[in-house]
């Protein structure tokens, strides 16, 4: 029988998010509720915080964001749960098909993240994410 906890939700809904990335498909969002809220806190390219509200607008967010990309890569720092919530600290690395704001096409970049999950009855009800500088792989 599968591990269902929050944690263990939360970190299969990351695989597959990855999977999805280099598949051009949104599998990963089965693991939320329809009405599920995303938040992406200011950075210095986006000073303000952005929400995105339900299922198929961040289907939307997720093909636009990454249909630029090449590759990536995820490597999970550490990852807690406490009841339902489940805070997870990585280092997402991509490279850009086209020309992205500070790299040009052919780019890698990394992001140190921490992302922040509510997890009720077995699905993800909110994510919150708070992203480092965008650095130049090896920069």
């Amino acid at each position: 029988m599968p591990d269902n906890s929050p944690k263990a939700i939360v970190l299969r809904m990351l695989d597959q998010a990855m999977l999805d990335m280099l598949h051009g498909t949104a599998e990963f969002l089965d693991s939320f509720a329809d009405s599920a809220v995303w938040e992406y806190a200011p950075t210095a390219d986006a000073p303000q915080w952005s929400r995105v509200h339900g299922k198929e607008a961040r289907r939307t967010a997720f093909r636009r964001a990454y249909d630029q990309a090449i590759d990536s890569t995820r490597t999970v720092h550490d990852a807690v749960a406490e009841a339902g919530s489940v805070a997870v600290a990585y280092a997402f690395g991509v490279t850009f098909a086209t020309d992205w704001p500070g790299l040009p096409a052919g780019a890698r970049a990394v992001f140190e993240c921490v992302n922040l999950f509510a997890v009720s009855d077995g699905l993800i009800v909110s994510e919150k994410q708070y992203t480092g500088p965008m650095l130049a792989e090896g920069g």
